[in-house]
């Protein structure tokens, strides 16, 4: 057995008069840089575990989702509103009397010739002049018409009936016996607003969210209009949420009494920023 040299090493000292050319020996040679490797690998790993859910984390920072608040508004139907027809004025023909000239024609009585003091007009003067037979004389003005009214002599007064049009608005109910339903029901209306509305640019810089309050009317066709922002957010939100209502299709319309009618529908939108 040959005596170790001081600058051997280790591995010498054990594989001394052995076959080297087996792994073992090759093994334990480069067993530090292995180790060293292994360590590098092993730091490497630890950091990309730590790091890695912050660079998701930041690239899922700005997807947006829009979530649809479904909600159907109960409210207590208001009373039906008579409306009064304005009362008929009667209007009275009051005609003012005029004086007619008359001439006077009494009674013939007997009596001698000297003692009657006005002869009675004959029958031709009757007949010739434009007077009536009265039981006295009247002298009327010259160019006045006498008015006779047809009414006058009952005591009856005239009334002429005037036609009112009155124009009756038909307000939007709030709540009706079968309520409009969007073509499909909830569950399409809500999968139609998620495919159509987009969260606004504007309101993703400034970390804008919360709800937005529509209201609009359904027809008695099923047509969608008078569409209002009840309670908006800005930064974009109200016009988007106008945009995707006023994009739908017909919804089946409500009935009241089994006749179709206006309801007046209020939907929230909530636009939340993950």
């Amino acid at each position: 057995m040959e005596n170790p040299k001081p600058n051997q090493t280790l591995e010498d000292i054990i594989f001394m008069n052995r076959n080297r050319s087996y792994g073992a020996y090759s093994l334990r040679r480069d067993y530090h840089d292995r180790i060293l490797k292994a360590l590098i690998l092993g730091i490497v790993i630890f950091v990309l575990a730590i790091v890695s859910p912050l660079i998701f984390a930041e690239d899922k920072g700005g997807h947006k989702e829009t979530i649809v608040d479904i909600h159907m508004q109960e409210y207590a139907i208001p009373p039906e509103k008579k409306i009064e027809l304005p009362k008929q004025i009667p209007l009275v023909n009051q005609v003012p009397p005029v004086a007619v000239k008359t001439q006077k024609f009494n009674d013939f009585e007997i009596m001698p010739d000297d003692k009657v003091e006005e002869l009675p007009p004959t029958q031709d003067e009757l007949s010739k002049s434009d007077v009536v037979i009265g039981s006295v004389n009247i002298e009327a003005e010259a160019g006045l018409e006498a008015v006779i009214d047809p009414d006058a002599s009952t005591g009856v007064d005239k009334k002429v009936d005037i036609p009112v049009e009155v124009e009756v608005v038909e307000k939007p109910f709030l709540h009706v016996e079968i309520m409009p339903e969007y073509q499909g029901g909830l569950t399409e209306l809500s999968r139609f607003l998620q495919k159509n509305l987009r969260y606004p640019g504007r309101a993703v810089d400034a970390g804008i969210g919360g709800k937005v309050y529509m209201t609009f009317i359904v027809g008695k066709s099923g047509e969608i209009y008078n569409v209002e922002v009840l309670k908006g957010l800005g930064f974009g939100c109200d016009e988007e949420a106008m945009r995707v209502i006023k994009l739908m299709k017909r919804w089946i319309p409500g009935k009241q009494s089994n006749i179709p009618v206006a309801v007046k529908f209020t939907l929230p939108i909530t636009f939340q920023l993950n």
